[in-house]
């Protein structure tokens, strides 16, 4: 089965386990598409072991939320976040690597 095309992303097939797992915090997060969500609903229905994993990923959720929930972010790292960008290539035999680091700064006016 195969979710419509959500954000922008190729469709993804949710035909196993592994598959569910993958997409669990999607899931969780509500980012995913109604016909995906409705596979791994289905799935986590019928599927102990996925169902307990899924409550484990959900607990901890939860854990971070209470824990972290009510800190505010540091004044700018939302800035900082977007002007910091990384760049890594592989090459196509995969034995070279390179990695750029982009830093801007931001001008005070």
């Amino acid at each position: 089965m195969t979710d419509d095309v959500h954000g922008g992303a190729e469709p993804i097939d949710i035909t196993s386990c592994d598959d569910v797992l993958s997409h669990v915090f999607e899931f969780l997060d509500h980012e995913t598409g109604d016909a995906r969500r409705a596979q791994i609903a289905e799935h986590l229905e019928d599927c102990s072991p996925c169902l307990r994993e899924f409550g484990i990923e959900q607990e901890f959720k939860a854990l971070v939320r209470r824990r972290c929930g009510g800190d505010a972010p540091p004044s700018g790292l939302r800035e900082r976040i977007k002007i910091q960008l990384t760049s890594i290539s592989f090459e196509e035999d995969g034995t070279q690597v390179s990695v750029e680091r982009i830093t801007a700064e931001r001008t005070g006016e």
